[in-house]
Order: structure tokens, then sequence, then C-alpha cells
């Protein structure tokens, strides 16, 4: 499932005053470099076998006052990985600013068995350009039009994206949508705001909100009748982000995402480790 990737009810309704320009206005004035680390784990539902831990990834994002760059690697576990040897790794940097996040470079190489296709991103002059080794077989139907690269950002860009509050507001603390384009696929992942929660695990104790998430396809996909896309959309019950609210709110990387599936059950990709502070 895509919402896995991409690759997150108690508390009252006052909203923190911080706007997407207050994280990134502290991370510029800070004169260091700040790093947010986290650990997850995917926990599917296997056939005949019930729920198990199937997957593992571990993020790294390090943000200057004018850079960030962000990685992460995954992989199969579990009695999965006796069968299937898949892992991936991914990579994205750009420019980091007070006035927003510009994305620069993205390089994705996914391994599944003998199988490995690696992805490259580049925004050069108002364009972005796709290397893919080996070609895709097709670019979906229809393929992502250059406006369509335009307006998004990569997987990992898109989560720095949400970690740092852009496009939140008092109204939608949330934010998003966030518009994502992988090398093939372009798509939006909707957030809206449910609850405030109080969190407590051992990875994280504080505020946290809980956003309802919906994932829309715009280009790049296998074809589908309108029969099938009707299947999907009622196949998924629901699908819930859990972000984490540090510094007070101003940062808010995803602590847990869960989605029920009514012809398979519930997926889970949630934090087993988090950690944000300076660098080194």
């Amino acid at each position: 499932m895509s919402f896995l990737v991409a690759v997150i009810t108690a508390g009252g309704l006052g909203f923190l005053p911080f706007a997407a320009q207050n994280a990134l206005a502290l991370i510029a004035s800070s004169g260091t470099t700040m790093r947010l680390e986290a650990e997850y784990e995917a926990i599917t539902p296997v056939p005949w076998m019930g729920l198990h831990k199937t997957a593992s990834a571990t993020l790294v994002a390090d943000l200057s006052p004018s850079r960030y760059r962000i990685s992460m690697s995954s992989r199969a576990e579990g009695f999965i990985d006796w069968f299937v040897d898949s892992s991936a790794s991914m990579s994205a940097n750009g420019a980091l600013t007070p006035a927003g996040i510009f994305p620069a470079h993205y390089d994705s190489t996914v391994k599944d068995g003998s199988k490995e296709r690696r992805v490259l991103i580049d925004h050069q002059g108002g364009e972005v350009l796709v290397a893919v080794s080996p070609k895709y077989g097709n670019w979906g139907y229809p393929a992502a039009s250059a406006m369509n690269r335009l307006e998004a950002v990569d997987p990992l860009t898109a989560i720095l994206g949400m970690t740092l509050r852009i496009k939140a507001s008092s109204a939608n603390p949330c934010g998003g949508p966030l518009r994502v384009f992988d090398g093939k696929q372009r798509y939006d992942i909707r957030l809206r705001y449910v609850a405030r929660l109080t969190w407590n695990s051992d990875v994280y104790k504080g505020p946290a909100l809980k956003c309802e998430a919906e994932m829309i396809e715009i280009a790049g996909f296998d074809p589908k009748s309108a029969q099938q896309k009707a299947d999907d959309r009622a196949d998924i019950e629901w699908a819930h982000f859990i972000l984490a609210e540090l510094d007070g709110g101003a940062l808010t990387p995803p602590l847990k995402v869960e989605v029920r599936s009514k012809r398979s059950g519930k997926y889970t990709f949630q934090a087993t480790k988090l950690r944000y502070g300076r660098a080194g």
C-alpha cells in the first residue's frame, strides 16, 4: 500500500500558534545543523498467519540553515525475508530556507530478489528530469506531465514537508496535501485533522496529532475501470497518520501510519525510535 512507503483521542481543540515558517525560521536561526533520526517497523496481515513484522526502515534528516539532506533505508524482515530478498535505499537533498523547501536531487534504488531499479529525479532550471534504469514498461495512463512533476516533490521531501508543517494552518494543523512524484507515479495524500492526543509510549511521550489520510491518484498509474476505482475506494475503511509535536508543535514527524483494508486487514507502520537534536 502506498500509504505505508511514501516511503504514520482526547486532548482539546485548541491549536498551537505555529505556522510552517516558524519551523523553518527556527532552523535558519539556529546557526547549526539539526538532525531528526527515526526507526520504523511495518506490521502487516499475512494470510493464515495473522499479524507479523514484515519490514523495518531507518530515516535520518540533517537540516542546516540553508540545506537539507534526508535518507531512508528499508528491508524485508521476519519470515518474509526468508522468501523475498527485498530492500530499498533513498536519499534527497535541496535548499531549506525561511521561505520554504526547494528540492534538488532524489536518488532511489529498490531491490526485489534479482531485480533492481534505480530512479533519479533532478530539479533543474524549471524542469524536473527523470532517469530510470532499467526503464519502466510504460509510464502509466496518463503519464505524469511536466506540470504534474513541477507541482510535486519526491517522497522523502514530502515527509520532510509534513514534518516541518509546510501548508499547516490553524484550521488544519495536519497540513497538506502532500503532492508527490516518485519518478513515475504522481499522487496526493490529503490530510484532515481529527483530534489532538496525549501520546505515551517508549518511543515518545507528549502531544500528538491524529490526521485522517486519503490517497488521490493523479497520473502514472495503470489504467483502471470505473468499477475497479470504486472497489479500491470501498476497500479502504480508514487511514490515519499520528504525528508527534516536537519543539512545542513546530515539528511534526510521523509516529504511526495505520490503514484498514476490508480485504486484508490492518497495516501499521510505526516508530520504534525518534530523536531530534543537534547533529554530531
